[in-house]
């Protein structure tokens, strides 16, 4: 058996029926993903949708997550959309892997102070940190940060520097979720409902002695 958690990225310049696996990046989540043979025909299946596919391996490099990446045809029939997290699971008894969606994730960030006032209705967040949690890197993406029953939708602005694992908050914004800067926060975010939670002290206190993790709550 092999598993893994990663990211989908559609290429057009694919060819049909390919899936890339780049299970090496620097922010990724462990898993055995090499044990598929590079250039094997799998059967590929998410509930009751099969197809078969080549599997390719490349190393990954400026990578914050571990990713696939498939052809537009391949996509549409799995239903795989950019920046959405499955899991695979490989059976080489009956050469077949298995995708199950993940659409929360979550990991700890350190949350700093933003300076500017004219950023209150954004949050600035790490794009390591934006990786880990599973949330897309668009152009003007919106999403809402939670924190109990207080939440506000708020742009996402990614700093120039890709290794970042902080999230910055206007003053304004901390006061209005009641959190303190300078401290590490779990946080969890569901690709469904675009949504980033701060996580309360006791639920996630089990979990503190690691620095990222990716709980999956799965969908076909």
């Amino acid at each position: 058996m092999a598993s893994g958690v990663v990211d989908i990225q559609v290429s057009k310049e694919l060819a049909e029926n390919t899936m890339v696996i780049i299970y090496n990046c620097e922010g990724g989540l462990a898993n055995d993903l090499h044990l598929i043979r590079d250039g094997h025909e799998v059967t590929l299946q998410r509930a009751d949708l099969e197809g078969r596919v080549r599997i390719v391996h490349e190393q990954g490099s400026d990578c914050s997550f571990n990713y696939i990446e498939v052809d537009p045809l391949t996509a549409r029939k799995f239903r795989m959309r950019n920046g959405s997290r499955f899991t695979l699971n490989y059976d080489p008894d009956v050469n077949r892997l298995r995708l199950r969606r993940i659409t929360t994730s979550q990991a700890y960030g350190l949350l700093k102070t933003e300076p500017r006032k004219h950023r209150d209705g954004s949050i600035i967040i790490g794009y390591t940190l934006l990786s880990w949690l599973g949330i897309p890197s668009l152009p003007n993406q919106i999403i809402t940060l939670a924190n109990g029953s207080i939440s506000k939708k708020l742009k996402v602005i990614i700093p120039d520097n890709e290794l970042e694992t902080d999230f910055h908050l206007t003053a304004v914004n901390l006061r209005r979720f009641g959190l303190a800067p300078g401290k590490k926060w779990a946080l969890s975010y569901n690709q469904l409902t675009q949504t980033m939670k701060v996580l309360p002290a006791a639920a996630t206190a089990s979990r503190r002695a690691k620095p990222k993790t990716a709980k999956s709550v799965r969908r076909r």
